[in-house]
């Protein structure tokens, strides 16, 4: 995790972090760069073990916008929700959201108030009931109440997913990542030289120079030998082998690889689709590795709830799995659809559409790339579920 984390932990603010692979689509995006902005950070901390009381949160949608220079919330009518008032800010995630407030992270509900005082130096989102936080140079875990589950001894954290998460502790001049669960007991003892989150019960974690994935036993179930291992979505996982300049291809949960690595790069599967590029061009495959449309694209892009952003003679327009431009090419940039309304940029603006193409929400805030970043990689990292149903 060493040079990996480092590059997210620098982005300071906000998202459960993973040295793996990530996807986004949105104009002028690159692999490099997502998964450098994968996953920032916020903060909090406490530092003895106290008892969990159960807490009861509001989850209405929330979106998270940016003017002049400050952040707040709107909710999905446009209503400004949380005045534009943090100087950084993370999506809501299970009811909180983490907020900077003189130079300290805390956490607000849906409401704008403040439920877990701004003390702390960073804070991740949370996932599970749990937030990864950080006190001068270590990480421990939160729970909901604010209250520590975890002593602060880590290095370096992940959200936690599938009931579990990696950490990073300090051995000698290096480190070791193992798992914990949520009582901060140790599920899988440190013994991996990286490690990611659980997805759909296997994680991706490295031994020496390769990386295979372990069930939750912590058992070696899909051999060491990628040298990049992404999550699996949608039952695949996408995977680099033969080094840096390797080629990419998608394994399923026995470690077969079914889609052959004859790609340069790839985005993993969302909504049954995953992007690919072969001989400088990207192509949109389903989980056989066919193509879904007899065309090519010159960036890649996500489908979530039947539609995809799509590039056209520098303008974004909304795509159907047939390749059919259900809505036409008009923005200056898009993500994805969450809950029926997908973020468009309009100049410098940023706006909402609905699935007809309608803006629903003015484009009167600043187009914010760090907030859309967060609300693509959320929604297709971390609640699949949640994409098309309406709060």
């Amino acid at each position: 995790m060493r040079d990996e984390m480092k590059l997210m932990r620098d982005e300071s603010l906000l998202t459960p972090h993973s040295s793996l692979l990530t996807h986004h689509i949105l104009r002028g995006y690159t692999l490099k760069r997502l998964l450098i902005l994968v996953l920032a950070t916020l903060v909090v901390c406490t530092a003895c073990r106290h008892e969990e009381k159960k807490v009861v949160l509001d989850n209405s949608l929330r979106l998270l916008v940016k003017m002049n220079g400050k952040y707040g919330y709107c909710d999905k009518g446009g209503v400004t929700v949380i005045p534009p008032q943090f100087d950084s800010a993370a999506i809501f995630s299970e009811g909180l959201a983490a907020v900077r407030v003189n130079g300290k992270n805390g956490f607000i509900d849906t409401n704008g108030k403040m439920v877990i005082p701004p003390t702390f130096d960073k804070a991740t989102i949370f996932l599970n009931g749990r937030a990864s936080v950080q006190k001068g140079d270590k990480w421990g875990y939160i729970s909901q109440s604010g209250k520590s589950v975890t002593d602060y001894d880590y290095i370096s954290t992940f959200g936690f997913t599938d009931g579990l998460a990696a950490v990073v502790l300090a051995k000698g001049n290096g480190a070791e990542a193992g798992y914990i669960d949520d009582k901060g007991s140790f599920a899988i003892k440190p013994k991996f030289d990286d490690a990611a989150q659980f997805s759909e019960g296997l994680a991706a974690v490295k031994v020496g120079s390769k990386r295979g994935y372990i069930d939750k036993t912590g058992k070696m179930v899909i051999p060491e030998q990628f040298f990049q291992a992404a999550m699996f979505r949608d039952g695949l996982a996408m995977v680099k082998i033969n080094g840096k300049f390797g080629m990419v291809g998608f394994i399923d949960h026995s470690g077969t690889m079914v889609i052959p690595a004859q790609y340069n790069e790839a985005i993993s599967f969302n909504d049954g689709v995953a992007a690919v590029k072969m001989k400088g061009a990207w192509q949109l495959i389903d989980k056989t590795g066919k193509p879904i449309i007899d065309r090519e694209f010159q960036s890649p892009t996500i489908f979530t709830e039947g539609l995809a952003p799509v590039m056209v003679k520098g303008k974004v327009g909304y795509m159907d799995k047939k390749g059919e431009m259900v809505i036409k090419p008009q923005f200056d940039a898009g993500s994805i659809f969450v809950n029926g309304i997908a973020p468009v940029r309009v100049a410098d603006k940023c706006g909402f559409i609905d699935k007809a193409g309608k803006m629903v929400i003015e484009a009167r805030f600043d187009w914010d790339q760090y907030s859309i970043d967060q609300f693509t990689h959320y929604y297709t990292h971390f609640v699949p579920d949640s994409l098309g149903k309406e709060k």
